[in-house]
């Protein structure tokens, strides 16, 4: 049985977000989480940053800013961006998958790939 990917130190590649399939048309939307409880990524056209705490399936996520390039695909850029910013209260995780949740429903889920320190 396979263990379940660490939610540190794992890109998390944007696979849906509020059930809708996300297809990368330009760059990879994804969420990185350290060790030292901060968090970025990519919503994919601007990069994003801010600090989060987490415990026992709750999660907070605190954004504090990101890059503002004008990209021809606004779409997943803009829901990614409410979700982070506004919409994340829980999360687990699932063998390769992250989901972040906002109470119990989920809004956001990952593909975990694992990369080096």
């Amino acid at each position: 049985m396979a263990e379940n990917l660490p939610l540190h130190n794992t890109k998390w590649v944007l696979e849906e977000i509020f059930d809708i399939p996300v297809y990368h048309h330009t760059d990879t939307a994804y969420i990185v989480f350290y060790e030292n409880y901060k968090f970025s990524g990519n919503f994919g056209c601007n990069i994003f940053f801010g600090d989060y705490s987490f415990g026992k399936k709750r999660i907070r996520l605190d954004y504090l800013g990101a890059t503002k390039q004008l990209c021809s695909d606004m779409f997943t850029e803009e829901r990614f961006f409410k979700a982070i910013k506004y919409d994340i209260t829980h999360y687990y995780i699932e063998k390769n998958n992250l989901y972040l949740l906002y109470q119990l429903k989920v809004v956001c889920k990952f593909k975990g790939i694992t990369i080096s320190e």
